[in-house]
């Protein structure tokens, strides 16, 4: 099974590829065999009909092989994301103003990184020396608040003023005692 859904492409373009020469090559032989009957006295529907139901036969196969295969050839030719694409278009609809009303920069643009995925980047940066550990802080700051800035609704003062202050009387009970 591995090696049939390894080789689908192929396997899909071969049985496309022959069930039109036999639909092609069966018509050809029903006409030939219609026309033969005619001149000699045979048996002209029964020819005739057997061959058309023949062709009519492998034209649906044909069809559905034909779908299957745009099909995966659909699937496998997937857009692909790049910034370097998509800041290439994005030149490209700057200098050709009717190119910007398809916005093709923003189909090939990648998505913007998760917060997840950002503060993942931000501590590896850290664990491999690229940042101190005063920079790690601020911009896990900066990113921890615009993930809440996203998040949060406006509130009100008062919401506001109980926030703050259960926050300092959580902060006074962590507080070490002091002598």
């Amino acid at each position: 099974m591995n090696w049939v859904r390894d080789n689908r492409l192929l396997l899909l373009f071969a049985a496309v590829v022959l069930t039109t020469l036999g639909a092609v090559g069966l018509g050809i032989v029903g006409v030939v065999a219609t026309v033969g009957a005619l001149l000699g006295g045979g048996a002209v529907v029964q020819t005739f009909a057997g061959f058309l139901l023949g062709t009519l036969l492998l034209v649906g196969v044909d069809i559905v092989f034909s779908v299957a295969l745009v099909r995966a050839l659909a699937r496998r030719a997937s857009v692909p994301k790049s910034q370097r694409v998509a800041g290439g278009l994005a030149r490209l609809e700057a200098v050709v103003p009717p190119l910007a009303s398809l916005g093709l920069s923003d189909v090939f643009a990648p998505p913007e990184p998760t917060v997840e995925e950002r503060h993942e980047a931000l501590t590896r940066r850290y664990v491999e020396g690229e940042l101190s550990e005063v920079e790690y802080e601020r911009e896990l700051r900066a990113l921890l608040d615009e993930d809440e800035d996203r998040g949060i609704e406006p509130q009100d003062a008062a919401d506001i003023e109980s926030e703050l202050s259960r926050t300092t009387a959580t902060d006074a009970e962590y507080e070490p005692a002091r002598e």
